[in-house]
């Protein structure tokens, strides 16, 4: 059987000029991809000589490229399932936005970005400051940070939209919300993370002094069992008015600790006032060698503060914290 007799019967002459290169291509490998399509070219001409508009086939170097060109594209453009990052699209817009104001209003000098891991919780603590503080740290984290923040904030019309979007949660100023607590632990097992600042208000002291801890930080980190990273902040406008805060230039800090284990703070006996006491005395350790890294021994006294660099307040023994916390609801209150 001849060649023609194998092909299809309505195949034309050039078909069969066609396949009779290409195979000559991949089994030869020595002529060339354009004397081909000379050879179908030559095929089709009529008589007159005159082509028929028939194009000549694409090179195998365009087409090679042309395909990875698409195979790049889909691979870019593919969502991929549990690999997307948090801040990107608007988030992305309004996190280049942050970081470029605290860089040029507030002179922004942070020496790495938080060592949060890539995907899954973790709790991000701090000393509070000012007003300013949430933005510093979102401009140093490439994860989204939900905030515990104030209710009243929370709800304000200017920083509602704003919290909403960093899925902040909401907290009561009495000191019982049990729905902040329970909000907090949802969002760390759904793998966010959730910024706490365990002094519980803001200190204007820009750094100098650090209050004592709230005990509700130690309860979330004993529950949640998730790396806790320490933070330091410290150059940031000296008010508790957030407006003021933002709208006033610095030259605002921030540095982060290693990561601590959580099962490096446990405490032996029940969970109770006097272990929360203790793991949250641990916990604000973390930010004070921050502080005596970052001001070298600078400290200023003031009411309800602890001059963390006095050798007789470092650390602070847990018998004195546990006694502040084992009082009525009213000490508890106060603590």
């Amino acid at each position: 059987m001849t060649f023609e007799g194998a092909c299809h019967p309505n195949w034309s002459k050039s078909d069969f000029a066609v396949v009779r290169g290409s195979a000559a291509l991949w089994l030869d490998g020595s002529r060339d991809y354009a004397t081909i399509g000379r050879r179908r070219t030559d095929a089709t001409r009529p008589p007159n000589g005159k082509p028929q508009g028939q194009r000549a086939p694409m090179e195998p170097s365009c087409l090679l490229m042309a395909s990875a060109a698409l195979l790049l594209a889909s691979r870019l453009l593919m969502p991929r399932p549990g690999a997307r990052p948090e801040i990107e699209g608007y988030r992305q817009f309004l996190w280049e936005l942050n970081r470029l104001f605290c860089s040029l209003w507030h002179g922004l000098d942070s020496t790495s970005m938080a060592p949060l891991p890539e995907r899954g919780p973790a709790i991000l603590i701090a000393n509070h400051t000012s007003g300013l503080d949430p933005s510093l740290l979102q401009a140093t984290s490439r994860r989204v940070l939900g905030f515990l923040i104030a209710r009243e904030f929370y709800e304000h019309r200017v920083f509602h939209p704003i919290c909403r979007i960093l899925g902040c949660i909401p907290v009561n100023r009495d000191g019982h919300d049990l729905a902040a607590v329970r909000a907090a632990l949802l969002a760390l097992k759904a793998g966010r993370v959730v910024p706490i600042f365990p002094e519980g208000r803001i200190n204007p002291t820009s750094g100098r002094t650090i209050l004592e801890p709230k005990p509700g930080v130690a309860f979330i980190v004993l529950r949640a069992r998730v790396p806790v990273i320490p933070a330091f902040i410290w150059g940031t406008p000296a008010t508790n008015r957030i407006v003021r805060a933002l709208v006033t230039p610095s030259r605002a800090h921030v540095i982060y600790g290693p990561p601590i284990d959580p099962s490096a703070l446990d405490v032996d006996g029940p969970v109770d006032r006097e272990r929360l006491a203790a793991v949250a005395d641990q916990l604000m350790d973390a930010i004070r060698s921050l502080q005596a890294r970052a001001l070298g021994g600078e400290s200023v006294r003031e009411p309800g503060a602890v001059a963390t660099h006095d050798p007789d307040r470092l650390p602070r023994r847990t018998e004195e914290r546990a006694g502040a916390l084992s009082g009525d609801r009213a000490a508890l209150r106060g603590a």
